[in-house]
């Protein structure tokens, strides 16, 4: 199990796209895969979003510490390969951060190993969320004991994964980051999921005060682990 992230979303034109690709998978992860912590890294391709900016392909890191993608090992491997040279000047839009695993839960139908999280699922709803400082406590306690038991009841959803972040070095993160492990791209989309969105506390004590929300619905492109 792996308790920390690093993700990074990513953006590149259309005509760029098929070499971003090819290099991300076969060149570029498999240098990042040798540093030493990396156990694996697991892309995706956005399917749809509430927010009209947000970026089409995500990288999820599980990393054994937080202060990884600051090392230095991490820094020389990213020089190496055809990624700084043929790709990374191409990329029109970047955000990152290292988040810490806070909490889970998950069907007993859905195999969360290696991990114990939601990212192995073909689907995930990528939802982060920030709220202000003394609201903080009010947050999770109403998150994990209320919202996301009527969550897991909706039907199409596998597991739920909550992060809170370390740090980021784009600016302007949210704080929180829940991963479902959800059936199909548009079980958030569905009136059992609204539903069960609009029950208990959440709705009335807590959303009213999001001070930053950002989500997407990515379908899982490529598993790369070391070899």
């Amino acid at each position: 199990m792996s308790q920390y992230i690093f993700y990074i979303l990513l953006d590149i034109p259309a005509e760029h796209e098929a070499a971003f690709n090819t290099v991300y998978d076969t060149d570029h992860l498999p240098y990042m895969l040798q540093v030493p912590g990396v156990s694996d890294c697991i892309r995706y391709k956005l399917e749809w979003s509430d927010n009209a900016d947000m970026i089409r392909y995500l990288a999820i890191y599980h990393i054994a510490s937080p202060e990884l993608p600051r090392s230095d090992a991490w820094k020389k491997q990213s020089t190496f390969g055809r990624w700084p040279t043929d790709i990374r000047q191409h990329v029109t839009a970047r955000r990152n951060g290292v988040y810490q695993q806070i909490f889970h839960t998950e069907a007993a139908s859905f195999n969360s190993a290696p991990h114990k999280d939601a990212t192995g699922s073909d689907y995930i709803y990528f939802l982060q969320q920030s709220v202000p400082a003394e609201l903080d406590a009010k947050f999770n306690e109403l998150y994990g004991g209320d919202h996301i038991p009527l969550m897991m009841q909706a039907p199409g959803v596998k597991a739920c994964t909550r992060y809170k972040l370390e740090y980021s070095d784009t600016g302007g993160t949210p704080d929180y980051l829940a991963i479902y492990a959800i059936d199909k791209a548009d079980t958030p989309r569905s009136p059992e999921w609204k539903k069960q969105t609009n029950l208990g506390a959440w709705p009335t004590q807590m959303r009213p005060h999001f001070t930053a929300r950002r989500n997407g619905v990515y379908h899982r492109i490529s598993i790369i682990k070391p070899k």
